[in-house]
């Protein structure tokens, strides 16, 4: 189904409901209401929430892979792209994240592992980790996969700070992790 400007609105009302309020707090009548619609224009595009949600969660993953793929590609040196990731997430932090990382929270709120958002989480979970491990290489720095692993883990736990602390807590993780970041890309060295 091609786009309108109702399904526009709805995915645009319900990505900044779902993200600030919660999703499984957040009803479709206050997605509608938000949006200025009906719940018939709701189901006219969407067949349930769940497909409201997956919806939301690709097109949050398609911004903010093309907006994290632009920053890194911008960094001529390829050995500085894996801590590259980190200055981008410091500007992702300071322009809005103040519930952390939508997909850890999605993951968290539906926790049924057959829920329709599951594979959507898994799918940005992967791609953020091959991301990752693809800077490494690129960057010629030693067991790129075992990095990229590390560095992952050093996002979600930014994420993880801001959500228990709050989006104060932000530049503070976002600059440990990014330290922590700089020790191991330093400690792998060169591949050989």
């Amino acid at each position: 189904m091609p786009t309108t400007p109702s399904h526009e609105r709805l995915v645009t009302t319900a990505a900044r409901l779902f993200y600030d309020r919660g999703i499984a707090s957040t009803g479709v009548d206050a997605v509608v209401q938000a949006a200025g619609l009906t719940k018939p224009t709701l189901y006219a595009h969407f067949p349930s929430k769940s497909a409201l949600v997956v919806t939301v969660l690709q097109q949050r993953h398609e911004c903010v892979a093309n907006e994290l793929e632009a920053w890194v590609g911008g960094i001529e040196d390829a050995h500085a792209r894996p801590l590259g990731v980190f200055s981008w997430l410091a500007d992702w932090y300071s322009r809005g994240g103040q519930r952390g990382c939508a997909f850890l929270n999605a993951a968290a709120e539906l926790a049924d592992p057959e829920d329709a958002t599951r594979p959507v989480v898994r799918a940005e979970k992967r791609w953020l980790l091959d991301l990752l491990t693809s800077l490494c290489e690129d960057g010629g720095l030693s067991q790129p996969s075992r990095l990229g692993s590390q560095l992952l883990l050093l996002i979600d736990g930014v994420a993880g700070r801001v959500v228990v602390q709050g989006s104060d807590a932000a530049a503070e993780a976002v600059d440990d992790a990014t330290r922590v970041a700089a020790l191991l890309i330093d400690a792998a060295g060169p591949s050989a």
